[in-house]
């Protein structure tokens, strides 16, 4: 029992990892499988039955999983689970994470054994041999079920899945001077072992491609193995052939066949292609070196230019920052003017306040005025007619002589109103020309550059223009009638000094002749007075509705002349503002640029220490280059040479394909889809038993041994 142990465990201890693998994957939610097929041989290998030993698992539960087996006689092995089959589709009744079942299968497994026995030289069958002495040889030849081909640089090449299996025999009693090529012997006395680990089929897969290669890797490239010595009383040893398709199967003591087999051809070949990419990166060494020497000259010449075009940005914006300076204190200007203007603008309304109230005051006196020169003209012209008759009449003067002295006397009526008149229209026209004096001149508001194109105000200024011409109009007229008037106020006065001569001269004859003589002139110029004096009141009623008109306009022009003064105020203190924003950033801008013309020349010579080193560099890598060719075709070559290079390629194909095809390697009786499964196969000849156990069909109680190793395990199924 210890040996078969200790068999168990040099073949099998990286199996053993596999088989204890499924907890630990099954951390995320997939539904992971692993199925044990176990086979009971005959003495001679051939098949007497297979049973098929599935565990299902899933971290989340089992309920609503779809198992799929190609399995008949299902039963579960490990609680009362019941399920329903579809076809091949399995469910299960439970909630569990776990469910362990078994089934039959007649599916041929992937590998099979012939086991042939010798005695003294001949061949004799497992019934023949028994209990015979002499010498023995027994084999154990494995054939591997799994294979293909791939196409190799246009022809078939054989390839299989590599199946690490394990053989493995117990010897019992009898036995003496046992040797195993190729394998490892334990125990000593009554009870040896043998056991041997195989890659069934993978010699015929490489042999044709790299039989030179393998020769290290004979004690594992089986395909069969040998047992020799002497025996008394032979009895049918215990054989079991165990197999996986794990990689990590493959290795005992720190080795792997193909991991081996690969390393070799990624040695040789990587080093002949990484001797190959180290000269052509000398190569391009080289080459960059002469280009970056090119490139240096060329950036030299554009740091020189870049220089140039630096010096001529520094001084630029030294210009823009003078200017800025400019702009900014015009804009201060411009902004001090434009609040003065606001300021005439509002004087200037309140002014046309006070002309629009005198120039209807003036209108109000017009009618007045127009109604006495009327009177006046009419009155004169009355006395000027009936002055022939007065002369023939002069007997009757004498008593209309006083009369006519109160109506014409100085102290008459007729003199108080019109020095009265007098007054009023000296005192208007005075008014009219302080009014017109006050007026600022219309080029004051001559349009600027900002107001230029403004039709606003070029319409408002136009009827200021207009209404400025109106009122000295106005004023000129009004000092017009007045000239007039005081010839009409002379001549009244002759008529009173001459009425008052009369009444004196009418209580003596010599003085009236002369009186009258006075009379009669001093008429003839008032009544030619008051004819000037309506042209001229006629003059100023026709001159009134303009100037009226005129003041309305200009009123009107002088609200939107206020208004845009105070947007032209508002907008030039936003330019005072950005004109000195600018001017700080200039400030700055002249700085920088001046910092950038030193760097440039730092640069510069940069540059021309670059251009110096990329010429070190360019001869450096021409001896780096010449270095590593004389290093390859006195060394790498011929290192590399003395492998046949050729085959090397075809060999990485044949590995990395049996490679995929053990990774790829699943379930055998079928798995959820996209389940996670493994399979192992595990085989034992029904020989001469020892301990009673049934022999063609595991043992029943597997729960209760869940906790023991798993080749204990093993054992147990097959009676050990």
């Amino acid at each position: 029992m210890k040996a078969w142990k200790r068999v168990v465990s040099i073949g099998l201890s990286a199996l053993m990892v596999t088989g204890c693998a499924l907890p630990a994957l099954a951390a995320e939610d997939i539904t992971e499988k692993e199925e044990t097929v176990y086979v009971v041989l005959e003495p001679d290998g051939s098949v007497r039955s297979q049973t098929v030993s599935a565990h299902l698992h899933n971290e989340n539960g089992l309920s609503g999983v779809a198992d799929r087996s190609t399995l008949t006689g299902i039963e579960n092995t490990h609680d009362a689970a019941a399920f329903t089959q579809e076809g091949e589709e399995l469910r299960w009744d439970t909630d569990g994470t776990d469910v362990y079942y078994k089934g039959e299968t007649s599916r041929k497994a992937p590998i099979s054994a012939k086991i042939t026995y010798e005695l003294d030289g001949r061949e004799m069958s497992p019934q023949e041999i028994q209990g015979k002495t002499g010498h023995v040889k027994l084999t154990v030849a494995l054939t591997n079920h799994e294979t293909g081909s791939i196409d190799v640089d246009g022809k078939s090449q054989k390839v299989c899945t590599p199946f690490a299996a394990m053989v493995a025999a117990v010897l019992g009693e009898g036995w003496t001077e046992v040797s195993a090529e190729h394998g490892k012997i334990t125990g000593t006395g009554k009870s040896q072992a043998v056991g041997f680990v195989c890659l069934p089929g993978v010699r015929e897969c490489l042999e044709e491609i790299g039989s030179d290669k393998l020769t290290e890797l004979e004690d594992h490239l089986l395909d069969q193995v040998v047992i020799e010595g002497g025996v008394t009383d032979f009895v049918l040893p215990d054989i079991l052939i165990a197999c996986a398709t794990d990689a990590g199967t493959l290795k005992e003591d720190g080795f792997s066949g193909l991991d081996k087999l690969e390393g070799l051809d990624d040695g040789m070949d990587g080093l002949r292609q990484g001797m190959d990419e180290l000269l052509d990166g000398a190569s391009r060494l080289t080459e960059g070196a002469a280009a970056l020497e090119s490139g240096a000259a060329a950036l030299l010449a554009g740091i020189n230019t870049l220089y140039t075009g630096g010096a001529q940005l520094q001084s630029g914006a030294a210009q823009l920052q003078q200017g800025a300076h400019d702009l900014s204190s015009g804009a201060a200007q411009a902004r001090d003017g434009a609040a003065a203007l606001q300021t005439g603008a509002n004087q200037l309304s309140a002014g046309l306040s006070d002309l629009q109230n005198g120039a209807g005051a003036l209108y109000g006196g017009y009618s007045q005025l127009e109604a006495g020169a009327a009177s006046l003209a009419a009155g004169l012209n009355t006395l000027t007619g009936k002055g022939p008759a007065l002369t023939e009449a002069v007997g009757q003067v004498a008593g209309a002589v006083g009369k006519l002295y109160e109506a014409a006397g100085p102290e008459s009526q007729l003199m108080a109103g019109a020095q009265a008149f007098g007054s009023s229209l000296t005192g208007a026209a005075s008014s009219g020309a302080e009014a017109a004096a006050s007026l600022p001149d219309p080029s004051v508001f001559a349009p600027d550059e900002a107001h230029a194109a403004d039709p606003a105000y070029q319409q408002l200024l136009a009827a200021y223009t207009g209404a400025y011409g109106a009122a000295g109009g106005m004023a000129g007229g009004l000092a017009e009638l007045n000239g007039g008037y005081k010839q009409v106020l002379d001549g009244l006065q002759q008529a009173s000094a001459g009425v008052a001569s009369l009444q004196a001269g009418a209580n003596g004859a010599e003085g009236l002749a002369a009186g009258i003589a006075a009379y009669t002139q001093g008429v003839a110029e008032a009544a030619s007075g008051a004819a000037q004096l309506q042209g001229g009141v006629g003059q100023l009623g026709a001159s009134l509705p303009a100037l009226t008109g005129g003041v309305d306009q200009l009123i009107a022009g002088s609200n939107q002349l206020s208004a845009g003064a105070g947007s032209l105020s508002q907008g030039s203190a936003a330019l005072a503002d950005g004109a000195e924003q600018l001017a700080q950033g200039t400030d700055g801008l002249a700085a920088g640029a001046s910092e950038l013309l030193g760097g440039i020349q730092r640069l510069a010579e940069g540059a021309s220490s670059l251009h110096s080193g990329t010429a070190e560099l360019r001869d450096g890598a021409s001896a780096l280059q010449d270095g590593l060719e004389r290093f390859d075709s006195d060394g790498i070559r011929k290192l590399t040479g003395a492998v046949d290079a050729g085959k090397l390629p075809a060999l990485r194909a044949v590995t990395a394909a049996m490679r995929e095809r053990a990774e790829t390697y699943g379930s055998f009786a079928g798995a959820p889809e996209g389940a996670g499964a493994t399979a192992k196969f595990v085989m034992k000849t029904a020989g001469q038993t020892k301990e009673g156990a049934p022999e063609d069909e595991p043992a029943a109680q597997e729960d209760a041994q869940e906790q023991e190793d798993f080749w204990q395990r093993i054992a147990s199924l097959f009676g050990k």
